[in-house]
């Protein structure tokens, strides 16, 4: 019932994106819920480390149990990640397994420093759906000189204990991908990047056998330009974006943003202590972002108006590097 509630709501979205619509005739059908915005790495390619002391914290669970609550009739899946690292929160495996117990499939990412066995048994045994382990590359020196804090040898092994300890449960839960970062170096020779070519090789020949779903490679992006990258001129061609049609992002303090690129806080377009989610989704400050980024006028728009998202290709309006998920 729930997925046929889901294409519903899908398909809905598709038509207001696709008509820019202000107001959307239907609920939130995906969110990204803030576990806590700690980590502990300190990435050169992620602005966690430059967030202040009063941005950093974790949700409590009473207001994650009012969220959930909220949402569980139209919800269909909940990130339970944004800015940190959910592994840190004492709770987390608790608020896995209170949305799974409600028919809300669940997500986390997770840089897998902390993932011992017992946290492995934990959340094979938790309900979650998915689990993505963002290590950005399989070259051991780059990894490591991004990844401060982490040692490439230690997340690796950590990684195939969890998916020997999912085989050997026969458990199908969660669907288990590794993520890559396309972070290019334009310095390696052409021998380099063969033996870059075969390492990558090898390791994957590591992991056959095991419980893995996957491996993905995406390309990066500049966090709604909180990091200094290059993204094109003012002129370039601008897309609408997807994620006002379907989702809303809620921090780890309740404050709710329009869309998870947002990593500064920038963009508050409501709070879920004091409205419901039916009421933010299409609240004024929402509608007046989806008018402004259907026109296109999006200077001087925080932090829109450096997004790299927004000038990255679409096929039939919807972002290409996304179209797989979005069929599937």
């Amino acid at each position: 019932m729930k997925r046929l509630s889901l294409l519903k709501s899908l398909s809905k979205s598709y038509i207001s994106y696709l008509a820019k619509k202000e107001y959307c005739p239907y609920p939130p059908y995906k969110m990204w819920i803030e576990t806590t915005s700690r980590c502990n790495l300190s990435c050169s390619a992620c602005p966690n480390k430059d967030l202040g002391q009063k941005d950093r914290g974790d949700m409590d669970f009473t207001l994650f149990k009012k969220i959930i609550d909220l949402s569980e009739d139209f919800v269909f899946e909940v990130n339970l990640f944004h800015r940190g690292e959910p592994l840190l929160h004492p709770e987390i495996i608790k608020m896995i397994n209170y949305a799974a117990l409600r028919n809300i499939k669940t997500c986390i990412h997770t840089n897998a420093v902390l993932l011992d066995r017992k946290m492995s048994q934990k959340i094979i045994g938790s309900g979650l759906s998915k689990i993505y382990f963002s290590i950005d590359t399989f070259i051991k020196s780059d990894y490591e000189k991004n990844r401060h804090g982490a040692v490439f040898d230690e997340v690796l092994s950590n990684i195939k204990v969890f998916l020997e300890i999912k085989k050997e449960s026969s458990s199908k839960k969660p669907e288990a991908f590794i993520l890559l970062m396309d972070l290019k170096n334009e310095s390696l020779s052409s021998l380099d990047k063969k033996k870059n070519s075969e390492y990558f090789k090898s390791i994957i020949k590591d992991f056959r056998g095991l419980a893995l779903d996957g491996i993905i490679k995406r390309a990066a992006h500049n966090w709604g330009g909180s990091l200094k990258t290059v993204h094109p001129a003012e002129n370039s061609n601008i897309v609408t974006c997807t994620f006002p049609y379907y989702s809303l992002t809620i921090f780890f303090d309740g404050k709710v943003f329009l869309c998870p690129q947002d990593f500064k806080g920038l963009h508050q377009i409501g709070d879920i202590n004091i409205k419901t989610i039916q009421e933010i989704f299409n609240d004024g400050p929402i509608r007046f972002a989806r008018k402004k980024l259907g026109s296109g006028d999006i200077w001087g728009m925080s932090p829109c108006s450096k997004c790299d998202r927004l000038r990255r290709k679409t096929f039939a309006g919807i972002p290409a590097e996304n179209m797989g998920q979005f069929l599937k």
